[in-house]
């Protein structure tokens, strides 16, 4: 072996012999991690919709006409959308950061470290990661270059997402 030349592995395999967890395992476990936040800032909406309201119109000399009139988000709008985030960023971003673990990769038994020390992101990587994987969301619900991003661990010999797992420097491993 050349003295420049790292050793390698079979695709999906660190050097330490763990392994990656494969886009499923990670596909299912953000579905199960954006769960609750989901389900949160459903009800919201159904709040923002029920408080909308028709109204019977009479122009001057005219026929009548029917127009919807709402009153905006309430407290509980607000409320709710605040709780779903501040659950997404605990969740995801602190107990993630810290433990290398959320809720969902407790249940499917996978860790997220940092890939040079084997130890969790910590806090604010944490929080990076978290924020990211929710713009990579966003993206693709606006113009599907998110789904690029979303997809990449298919190919990638580390596994990692494109964007969140690489800015941060994180791999997640199946234990």
């Amino acid at each position: 072996m050349p003295e420049n030349s790292e050793p390698t592995t079979p695709s999906g395999v660190a050097l330490g012999e763990r392994v990656y967890a494969g886009w499923p395992v990670r596909a299912l476990g953000f579905f199960l991690d954006f769960l609750p936040a989901l389900i949160l800032t459903t009800i919201a909406q159904m709040y923002f919709y029920s408080s909308t309201t028709v109204v019977t119109r009479t122009f001057s000399d005219g026929p009548d006409y029917q127009v919807f009139e709402t009153h905006g988000p309430g407290f509980t709008f607000y409320l709710l959308y605040l709780i779903a985030i501040l659950y997404w960023f605990s969740n995801k971003g602190y107990l993630e950061g810290t433990t290398g673990r959320s809720l969902a990769k407790r249940l499917l038994g996978c860790s997220t470290v940092d890939e040079a020390t084997n130890q969790p992101i910590g806090v604010g990587f944490g929080v990076l990661r978290a924020f990211l994987v929710y713009l990579e969301l966003i993206l693709i619900a606006v113009c599907g270059l998110g789904l690029i991003l979303w997809l990449w661990p298919l190919w990638d010999a580390k596994r990692q997402a494109i964007l969140s797992d690489r800015t941060v420097r994180a791999v997640v491993y199946k234990d």
